[in-house]
C-alpha cells in the first residue's frame, strides 16, 4: 500500500500547509485533501513543486507498507 505522509514531513520543517502553499504554488485546499488522503489524483507537476519546496525527492514523498495478510 502506497503511504503519502503530507504532514509527517511538514512537521519537522515547523511548516503549515499554508507555508508550503505558499512555498510550492500548489493550491492550499489541494494540499489539504492531499494531507487528509480525500484527494481522488495527484497532478506529476504538483508532486515536484511540493518536492522542490521541501527539497526533498518523490522517493521521500510516498513510502511503501506492505498489506497484511487477512
Amino acid at each position: 500500500m502506497i503511504n503519502f505522509d503530507l504532514r509527517g514531513l511538514l512537521i519537522p520543517r515547523k511548516m503549515t500547509i499554508q507555508n508550503l502553499a505558499d512555498a510550492s504554488g500548489v493550491g492550499y485546499w489541494t494540499l489539504v485533501h492531499m494531507s487528509q488522503l480525500t484527494y481522488k489524483s495527484i497532478k506529476f507537476q504538483d508532486i515536484q513543486k511540493i518536492c522542490d519546496a521541501l527539497d526533498i525527492t518523490p522517493n521521500e514523498l510516498f513510502g511503501y507498507k506492505e498489506r497484511v495478510a487477512q
